[in-house]
């Protein structure tokens, strides 16, 4: 992978940024796999943690999955004010064998730290999740994590995103992307990778860039997609008109995982200095 472009050190400190990243269903079409992803979410920690900020991912811990590539990135700025925060969403910490949640603990150490929020928005400590499973308020429970991270981060960088098979009452990426800007934070929005962060491009820019093929992103047409997209419509369309700009830097088009980490790291080192 290539390093992203550097800033000054810890340009970034005391900056916490949330990051939503995950597979769509077009990376197919676009030439693109999971891998890509996964380098966007290595790139894009390094820029960050270079700045000395904190990445905070909303997630699980499945050693398969982005939450261990964030875990190996922080172990390499040990020297820095670099943070990494976890936040599992009551059912997936729930699911989470007790053993899985204390390594990730342990393995954090000084430099971040695991919190797990209930339904109700509070942080459950570990030792009193409930095994049994209560299906009904698990979408209210994605909802309260994701509101828990979107009001406690300035930024948000969003890439890629499920429009199907999703967990909760929307698409969870579309929904962070609203909550953060409902909590006044900037937004980032690479499409190049399709699926929801592709329609946050078209609702953001007005109009559907040149790139994008007819039908895309797949799936973009169900009603329960569109009905989420219309919420972060309204809640974009409340901010004043001079800052839509200034607050969203939006990627459009690129699938470089070093591009979307040096504009992220630079767009936000010149909002600190400012």
């Amino acid at each position: 992978m290539n390093e992203p472009s550097l800033i000054a050190r810890d340009a970034l400190a005391h900056r916490r940024i949330a990051l939503s990243v995950s597979e769509s269903a077009d990376l197919p079409a676009l030439g693109l796999s999971e891998r890509h992803c996964r380098m966007v979410v290595a790139e894009t920690a390094r820029a960050v943690f270079l700045g000395g900020g904190t990445i905070v991912y909303g997630g699980h811990l499945e050693e398969t999955g982005y939450t261990q590539i964030l875990l190996d990135e922080i172990q390499r700025f040990r020297d820095r004010t670099a943070s990494l925060e976890i936040v599992l969403a009551e059912p997936v910490a729930r699911h989470t064998p007790i053993e899985r949640l204390e390594q990730v603990v342990q393995r954090l150490g000084e430099f971040g730290k695991l919190t797990c929020i209930d339904r109700a928005g509070n942080p459950l400590s570990l030792r009193n999740i409930e095994q049994a499973h209560d299906a009904a308020g698990d979408a209210a429970a994605f909802t309260a994590m994701r509101t828990h991270i979107a009001e406690n981060t300035d930024a948000r960088v969003v890439v890629g995103g499920k429009l199907q098979g999703y967990a909760g009452q929307e698409p969870g990426t579309i929904e962070e992307a609203r909550l953060s800007i409902a909590a006044g934070a900037e937004l980032f929005v690479a499409g190049g990778y399709g699926g929801a962060a592709a329609l946050l491009v078209t609702e953001i820019l007005g109009e559907k860039p040149t790139w994008m093929p007819e039908r895309f992103p797949a799936n973009s047409e169900n009603a329960e997609v569109q009905r989420a997209l219309a919420r972060f419509r309204s809640e974009w369309d409340k901010r004043p008109a001079s800052t839509h700009q200034v607050d969203a830097q939006v990627l459009s088009a690129t699938h470089r995982p070093a591009d979307i980490a040096t504009v992220l790291s630079r767009a936000l080192a010149r909002r600190s200095t400012a």
